[in-house]
């Protein structure tokens, strides 16, 4: 799907830098893999720069918008600087950034390429947006990855902004999101929003908390399904607590259509009480797979459980505490929708 300008040849040979898996000359054979470093001086004392190429991580890049505009320029043919992205290249963050990144789409955009943060803990590298009513990263292209990294969310906006627009370019479709933590901090509105419904996205492994902003927060938000529903993503090995609403959409009348979620913890929260924790009702097709999942407080539409109204699926065999509701066994596992 991308443009063909970012899927011709990189090969090139260079050093390994020590602690920086993937980069010894094996990296580089065959097609793309180029490695791009973002963010953080180094032991040459040179300090992160736009005009530097952005492929040594002792002389880093400043900002990954710059990357994205140098990409972009060659696809418009209004640039010549190189090196830009190509199909499969990893940019690396090496240090917190403070950034409202917007990505090209498909047509200036390759298909597959890889953020990938760098740091000491699972709380490094943090990614705050430069304004709070704009995303940290708005995705435009196709099947990129997104791990290892800590969003900050702004008051009025997202972590993560996957937008798929039916008639135009915008298809951020087939991302995974993996290993992420979306930390709202008592202020951030949305981990990741799904405007427009992207498919194949997965997210796996990856912990949402204290996102809170006048009722309508939410760990995963589906903010617009005027033309369809996400379809065939994966929501899986996560991890959804102290959130005002853990996953749904704002009107409760957007969702997701044959969906996985395995593995997750939905927790009723402590200092900020979840008010929705897993509604799928809106979506157009339901037909959702729910199972192997950990379901905190009233497994009831109350407690914030909603299956598609028309194609419920399959909610059988996950653990909830409320045994006393006719919806779960003695033994704690779900038989049933929530009702």
């Amino acid at each position: 799907m991308a443009n063909g300008t970012f899927d011709k040849a990189s090969q090139e040979y260079r050093e390994g830098q020590w602690g920086i898996p993937g980069t010894s000359a094996d990296a580089y054979v065959g097609e793309g893999g180029k490695l791009f470093f973002i963010g953080r001086q180094s032991t040459r004392d040179v300090a992160a720069s736009d005009l530097h190429d952005g492929t040594d991580p002792r002389e880093p890049m400043a900002t990954l918008q710059g990357l994205i505009d140098r990409t972009a320029a060659i696809a418009a043919g209004t640039g010549t600087r190189q090196p830009y992205l190509r199909t499969h290249d990893v940019i690396y963050i090496q240090s917190d950034i403070t950034e409202s990144v917007i990505t090209g789409d498909m047509t200036d955009m390759p298909e597959g390429v890889s953020i990938v943060g760098v740091g000491n803990d699972s709380w490094t590298p943090q990614w705050s947006p430069a304004a709070a009513a704009t995303p940290c990263l708005t995705l435009r292209a196709f099947g990129w990855n997104v791990a290892n990294i800590q969003f900050n969310p702004g008051a009025s906006s997202s972590g993560i902004r996957a937008e798929w627009v039916p008639g135009s370019s915008y298809n951020a479709s087939r991302l995974t999101v993996r290993n992420c933590v979306f930390d709202g901090a008592w202020t951030g509105f949305m981990g990741i929003a799904l405007e427009g419904a992207p498919y194949d996205v997965k997210v796996d492994g990856c912990t949402f908390r204290e996102l809170t902003a006048a009722g309508n927060a939410f760990a995963i938000a589906c903010t617009d399904s005027s033309t369809a529903n996400p379809y065939m993503c994966e929501i899986v090995n996560s991890l959804f607590w102290e959130n005002e609403n853990h996953v749904g959409s704002v009107g409760d009348n957007k969702s997701f259509n044959l969906t996985l979620f395995k593995n997750n913890v939905f927790h009723e929260g402590v200092l900020i009480a979840a008010t929705r924790m897993l509604d799928l009702r809106g979506g157009s097709q339901g037909k959702n797979i729910v199972v192997g999942n950990y379901f905190c407080g009233d497994y009831s539409n109350a407690g914030g459980y909603y299956a598609n109204v028309g194609n419920p699926g399959n909610w059988v065999g996950n653990v909830a505490e409320d045994v006393l509701a006719a919806e779960v066994g003695d033994n704690g596992l779900t038989v049933a929708i929530p009702a």
